[in-house]
């Protein structure tokens, strides 16, 4: 697929090297001709330097043809006009990024009115993620399908959690919860295991099941945490403001800190139901004078990603009871973050990527199947897509056992009505039924790449 990216910032660095991963034709442009080279020598694409929302520019990159355009620069503005400009040179679908508040409510009119095919703002997409941590604290990461019906938890093995040392096909006999270990990462190393893989301490696993079900999986090996009623947040961003109206909705008692005064007055305008406090939230005397230990989850949202990390580690250890949760922006920082156990952590470029890698897998859609839901694990090592099922694909009527799948993939569940089944396998996958794959090879398009001899799989 003939695809633009417009801006070279974490959002638009990220999307060029994924799907200039999976295959997909990429012109990139960004003014700094510098950040246009690297990315050219780093990726197989082509650059142009300039501004992507004029006609030149545009006409150059080849706006005639392409099938998308990804507008991800730093002005809400900017990216609007680009997508409206490549849209009447003749670009089948647009992507803006938008991230201002005030633009929030006018995504209908920019979608219908202005035939915008998307937008997409990576800070109320990570507050979002982060809200439903907050209602599921057990697990570090949270995915959801099946329209909330289904999740994928992320949880770390310590040493005394009874899974340590355990066969996978032992789990079900041993907790009696209908899930399934979908993914294990081990240091840097992701499997899509088998019955017989055996989990080890400091394992992050994956583990796909109804809320109930995890709940009642995490209670038998110890890693059930209470409800959050009570949230500390640190830093005033454009996240923290959606993340708190999101929270106060609910009814949580939500206490921001914000170290810059005209930034804590607007946040305090503009959240009623908040309490919000001027001050440093990485002072260790602030966070003690605002009760840090009354607290059930901190979650830290500053724009320094080494503050926000120290803090975490700071609360983790001093406060092990309360919830942490951590934003970062840098992705240099993740392997380091992941081996430090800081709790959940959440980076807003991978939020959002999620959304529009989804939206261009589901443009490819076959007749058999279409992309419903698409989620990167664990650093984006491993993919989990929720497929819709229709009468065309090959794979229906067949019991899972017969079908000869790709390795380093596993069918983790099916929805079929509003009832989800966690397959073995004699279950087969039937039409109108959704289903949730994992794998650790990207690119999977359509239900039936999960076949080994699919020669559909990494078409064009």
């Amino acid at each position: 697929m003939y695809i633009i990216i417009v801006g070279l910032g974490k959002l638009g660095s990220t999307l060029t090297k994924q799907l200039s991963t999976e295959g997909h034709d990429i012109v990139v442009v960004d003014p700094d001709n510098s950040v246009v080279s690297s990315t050219v020598d780093a990726y197989d694409v082509m650059g142009i330097c300039g501004n992507g929302a004029t006609y030149e520019v545009l006409k150059e990159a080849g706006a005639a043809k392409a099938k998308l355009i990804i507008a991800a620069t730093g002005s809400d503005e900017l990216n609007i006009l680009c997508c409206l400009f490549a849209k009447h040179m003749g670009t089948e679908n647009t992507i803006a990024r938008v991230r201002n508040p005030d633009y929030a409510g006018q995504s209908q009119f920019l979608r219908n009115d202005l035939g915008i095919s998307m937008t997409v703002n990576p800070e109320y997409e990570t507050a979002n993620e982060i809200s439903r941590i907050i209602r599921f604290p057990s697990a570090a990461n949270l995915d959801s399908f099946a329209g909330g019906r289904v999740e994928i938890a992320r949880v770390r093995i310590h040493s005394d959690n009874p899974l340590c040392d355990m066969p996978i096909h032992e789990i079900r006999k041993k907790t009696k919860a209908k899930v399934i270990i979908c993914a294990v990462q081990r240091n840097d190393s992701v499997f899509i295991p088998s019955g017989d893989f055996v989990l080890h301490c400091d394992d992050v696993i994956s583990i796909t099941g109804t809320r109930a079900e995890l709940s009642s999986f995490m209670k038998q090996t110890g890693v059930y945490k209470q409800k959050i009623k009570n949230v500390m947040i640190v830093g005033g961003g454009r996240i923290a403001y959606y993340l708190a109206k999101l929270l106060s909705d609910t009814g949580r008692n939500i206490k921001l800190i914000e170290l810059k005064d005209e930034r804590c007055r607007h946040m305090s305008d503009m959240l009623d139901d908040v309490t919000v406090i001027h001050g440093d939230g990485t002072d260790q005397d602030i966070l003690e004078e605002q009760c840090i230990d009354g607290q059930d989850a901190l979650i830290a949202l500053t724009g320094i990603d080494e503050e926000n990390v120290l803090m975490g580690l700071y609360v983790r250890k001093t406060w092990p009871k309360v919830k942490v949760v951590t934003k970062i922006n840098r992705y240099s920082f993740q392997t380091i973050i992941d081996a430090m156990d800081i709790g959940s952590v959440f980076n807003p470029r991978f939020s959002t990527s999620n959304l529009i890698c989804r939206y261009v897998r589901s443009m490819q859609d076959s007749a058999g199947s279409k992309i419903e839901t698409l989620y990167k694990l664990v650093g984006g090592k491993a993919e989990a897509l929720e497929f819709r099922v229709t009468e065309s694909s090959t794979v229906c009527g067949v019991p899972l056992l017969k079908l000869e799948l790709r390795p380093n993939l596993l069918v983790c569940c099916i929805n079929r009505g509003g009832q989800i089944l966690i397959p073995s396998g004699q279950d087969t996958i039937e039409p109108g039924d959704t289903v949730v794959v994992v794998s650790s090879t990207p690119g999977l398009r359509e239900l039936d790449d999960i076949l080994a001899g699919h020669r559909g799989y990494g078409h064009e």
